[in-house]
């Protein structure tokens, strides 16, 4: 994908680029993480916030540089619509996240995709990191129904987590 650099010296998704017939994914760079970031679900801003205190542009770029892999999930109509990765802790388990745009929920096309591939995706990532986990604040209701059907296992529940001690529910698939 390519990105335009506007007069203001905010990366952009380039406008122009014309759509494609279904979406797709592939290794994020810094550009999806600003356009990610400036677009992001006001859910997920309010998980970032709450488990970190930081912006959604620092929690993505620190995800970008941290993950392996770090994938950009891209729409029909061609603009990202989120980003996800796993954040090694040790070389069999790792912390798998996903932050996203609203666009990814609002057309029925990418969130078929989506979850169609979601679990093509967790399989390969299962091979390389037998256990995935983190946590997933409990108000983020789209984030907690995915890992559900995902089936991931919720194990605990943290009633004061974070900065703003917000209820979180830590969450594993082995």
């Amino acid at each position: 994908m390519q990105s335009a650099i506007s007069g203001m010296g905010r990366v952009v998704s380039n406008p122009s680029q014309s759509p494609v017939k279904t979406g797709y994914q592939r290794p994020a760079t810094p550009a999806d993480i600003a356009f990610v970031a400036d677009d992001m679900r006001p859910e997920d801003v309010a998980e970032v916030k709450a488990q970190s205190g930081a912006t959604p542009r620092d929690a993505l770029l620190y995800c970008l540089l941290k993950s392996k892999p770090c994938m950009a999930m891209v729409g029909r109509h061609g603009s990202v619509v989120g980003v996800w990765g796993v954040i090694p802790e040790n070389e069999t388990a790792g912390r798998v996240w996903m932050l996203g745009r609203q666009a990814m929920l609002d057309d029925a096309g990418d969130r078929r995709t989506f979850l169609r591939q979601s679990r093509i995706e967790l399989a390969k990532l299962q091979a390389q990191y037998p256990v995935l986990f983190n946590v997933v604040d409990a108000r983020n209701e789209v984030h907690v129904r995915w890992l559900r059907y995902m089936g991931f296992t919720f194990i605990c529940k943290h009633p004061n987590w974070g900065p703003e001690g917000r209820l979180f529910y830590e969450f594993v698939r082995v």
